[in-house]
């Protein structure tokens, strides 16, 4: 792989530096975008698990879980 990327390197220096970068850009933003999914996920099922509690206070309130 070493060898391939001197020889790329040799042959076209900006092009290897620029998709090198690329790479490295697209590699990082996957788990930007997972950690980002992640979060979401989290903050949903904690709003339905909070709504959930209050649901079932006010039921509590009117006299009695239907």
């Amino acid at each position: 792989m070493a060898f391939l990327g001197l020889v790329a390197y040799d042959v076209w220096p900006i092009g290897v530096l620029v998709i090198g970068v690329l790479v490295a850009l697209l590699m990082t933003l996957q788990f930007i975008v997972y950690g980002m999914h992640q979060f979401a996920a989290f903050a949903l099922r904690a709003w339905r698990a909070g709504m959930g509690l209050i649901i079932a206070y006010f039921r509590s309130l009117a006299g009695g879980g239907l």
